[in-house]
């Protein structure tokens, strides 16, 4: 098994899960350890940095891509560990916590979705030379981060319908569209003077020139950007074109298959995007509904489970017999959003009711009766009066571009409070002499 496979597993917020599995590995001990970097009231060793290091290695093997200098790589690395232990110490701050046993849930639901148990997934985690422990402390602090995200930046985003409109009118029946892209990011601070916009800006043209002249865009990316993606070579995977930036996804659709785009500004700093793959397209959702009427037979202090379900077969007897089915329900329901309305249910999509009653009234055809049968709620008698097939495209689109709005305007605040965390940050480096220049190259 291959511990890289699990990032996706825990959401959003564990892109960064390899890195800090690799602080923890069961490698071969260092001999000497010391500190490298001062976060806080916190500390990043030299071994974090260099597992940390060993793990992005392997991640650009395994994606194919040469190697970039070694004190480039160092800088995106260390820069992630800083990153991830300054949200760790913030959620702490903010009292967040994962005990034990939200913990176990966690790492059982990981074991299912690599179709283990949870012994055979701590063995598999063993196997590949990892501490079992380790590692779980350090999905703790991934599911700590997420919930300090979903505080402090998700639950302020808000979608108005004006929004979702100005969303579909701009881009139309390319909101299905889903395009594979590759991006660079040269950032900028909150407040960057015009001179560092300036530089910035050159940084930006001199990367872009480059990749013009045949360089690989991977490997700029994974030396020099400063995106989140940066150590996956700046990939940012299959995105459909509504989960994109508006900027991103206008500028794709003009775009074809391996060409680049020219420099894009925005607030957080100067990107260069690559087209590598395009696919898909609008297509109609229709949804199948049905018309159901019921008759509920509930137990309760004075009926037992065997008298709701006589009562439920006399009921059944009488309707067959040609009795009025609103009659009866106004009589004797006990459902009460349905019994004054003569046990009518209206039209319903799949999925509305318990998963028992769906399965019976599925089985009906129009017009037909159920005899009685029993879910959590009681005895049934259900009958289907209608079905119809409605054609939901307007709504699955402004149902997914409401969702594409959230996650884009979350996916922009998170790195806005990203960088001003950051910034507010104590970092000291205490990193030999050839890494603290190429640290500090990295920053300016």
């Amino acid at each position: 098994m291959k511990l890289l496979s699990l990032r996706p597993l825990l959401a959003a917020a564990l892109a960064a899960l390899a890195l800090s599995f690799s602080a923890v590995a069961g490698a071969a001990a260092q001999p000497l350890d010391r500190i490298i970097v001062v976060v806080n009231d916190g500390v990043i060793l030299q071994s974090e940095l260099d597992r940390a290091l060993d793990d992005a290695r392997l991640q650009i093997r395994n994606r194919g891509i040469a190697a970039p200098p070694e004190d480039a790589l160092r800088a995106q690395v260390l820069e992630r560990l800083i990153l991830n232990t300054v949200q760790t110490q913030r959620a702490m701050q903010a009292g967040i916590r994962v005990d034990d046993r939200e913990l176990n849930e966690v790492m059982t639901n990981l074991a299912k979705q690599n179709g283990m148990n949870l012994s055979e997934f701590a063995d598999a985690i063993r196997g590949d030379g990892l501490d079992y422990l380790a590692v779980r402390e350090q999905i703790r602090d991934e599911v700590m981060i997420q919930r300090l995200r979903t505080r402090e930046v998700e639950s302020r985003v808000t979608v108005t319908d004006q929004d979702v409109d100005n969303l579909l009118s701009t881009q139309g029946a390319n909101a299905d569209i889903e395009y594979h892209l590759s991006h660079i990011l040269v950032s900028l601070p909150d407040g960057a003077s015009a001179e560092a916009r300036e530089q910035a800006r050159k940084k930006a043209d001199t990367l872009l020139q480059r990749l013009k002249s045949g360089e690989d865009f991977a490997e700029v990316a994974i030396s020099h950007s400063d995106g989140q993606q940066a150590l996956q070579g700046g990939d940012l995977g299959w995105r459909r074109s509504a989960d994109l930036p508006q900027l991103f996804s206008q500028t794709a659709a003009k775009l074809t298959a391996g060409q680049l785009s020219d420099i894009l500004e925005t607030s957080g700093g100067y990107h260069i995007i690559k087209l590598d793959e395009v696919r898909g397209g609008e297509e109609r959702k229709t949804v199948t509904e049905t018309h159901a009427r019921h008759i509920l037979i509930t137990t309760n202090a004075v009926r037992t489970d065997e008298q709701a379900r006589v009562l439920a077969r006399e009921i059944y007897d009488r309707l067959a017999g040609g009795d009025d089915f609103a009659a009866l329900a106004k009589q004797y329901s006990d459902d009460p959003g349905s019994k004054n309305s003569g046990g009518d249910l209206g039209f319903q999509p799949p999925g509305v009711f318990a998963p028992e009653f769906q399965v019976r009234i599925d089985q009906l055809k129009p017009g037909e009766l159920s005899p009685p049968f029993r879910t959590q709620f009681g005895w049934h008698v259900a009958g289907v009066i209608d079905r119809r097939t409605r054609d939901t495209t307007d709504e699955t689109r402004r149902a997914r571009a409401r969702a594409a709005i959230g996650n884009r305007k979350a996916a922009e605040e998170y790195d806005i409070w990203l960088r001003r965390l950051r910034n507010e940050a104590y970092v000291e480096y205490r990193l030999p002499t050839d890494a603290s220049a190429a640290e500090a190259s990295k920053d300016g």
